[in-house]
Parts: structure tokens; C-alpha cells; sequence
């Protein structure tokens, strides 16, 4: 089964951002120096780019693709059961591809974290009703 890729992302540090030919203002983030890094989150539907900029702490953070499952409100609710006991920075929503249904979603976590071991327990438990979970981590773009 081909695996999609519904949004890519990356995280830049904030210095680095302002030397981008892509101008974005970050100054209506509230307490924007607090933050040393920024997810940038890009979904591209045919003639179409969406940028969602959320400001992070951590340099690395966890993706989580959800494959191949059928759309019920109980298959829906194990998976928001499990995720929101930790932290969503973003979320694809539940998305049908060649009669395939996938679901993303970015979690303010890293590999390394205590609670990622929580994650995989409890993503081992309902896995079976999925034909893959792939979680990956996410982190800081290296600068060209």
C-alpha cells in the first residue's frame, strides 16, 4: 500500500526565518521570544498551499500517520482517546485517498520524552485495527 504524506513539516529556528523569501509575521504570537523554534506545517491540495506556523520550545516533535482504516465513530474515538492525553500541536483530520482513509497529527512530544513510551502502549493496543500507524520524529531543518 503506498503510504501518503498528507502534510510535510519541518522545524526552523526563528533567526533563520526571517532571512526566508517567504515573508511571514510572527509578531501576533503572544510571548514569541519565549519560543526559539517554529513548526511549519504545509498541506498541498492540487493548486493550493496551506502553512500552519505554530511556535514550539523542543527542536523535535512526533508525527503520527494513521493508515487504512474504517471511518466509524468508534474507530475515531480510540484514536482521540488515546491522543488527547498528550498534547496536539496539529492535526490533518480524517482525509479519504483512493478509498483509503488517513489521519495525521503532530504531538508536542519526542522520541526521547517518558511519555512517548505511554504512546506506544496505548497505540499497540487498537493498532489492529489499522494496516499501519508510522510515527516518526520530526526535527530541526538543517540550514543549507
Amino acid at each position: 500500500m503506498k503510504v501518503y504524506n498528507l502534510t510535510r513539516a519541518h522545524i526552523q529556528e526563528i533567526n533563520i526565518i526571517t532571512n526566508a523569501i517567504l515573508k511571514v509575521s510572527l509578531l501576533d504570537i503572544k510571548n514569541i521570544e519565549t519560543y526559539p523554534y517554529i513548526l511549519i506545517v504545509q498541506s498541498t491540495i492540487e493548486n493550493s498551499i496551506k502553512l500552519s506556523i505554530y511556535p514550539l520550545k523542543k527542536n523535535k516533535i512526533i508525527k503520527v500517520t494513521f493508515s487504512g482504516f474504517n471511518f466509524s465513530n468508534q474507530n475515531i474515538d480510540k484514536i482521540t482517546g488515546i491522543l488527547q492525553n498528550f498534547q496536539i500541536i496539529h492535526t490533518s483530520g480524517a482525509l479519504v485517498i483512493n478509498k483509503q482513509l488517513f489521519y495525521e497529527c503532530y504531538l508536542n512530544l519526542s522520541i526521547n520524552d517518558i511519555k512517548f513510551v505511554d504512546l506506544k502502549a496505548s497505540l499497540d493496543k487498537i493498532k489492529n485495527i489499522f494496516k499501519e500507524v508510522i510515527i516518526e520524529e520530526i526535527g530541526l531543518k538543517k540550514s543549507k
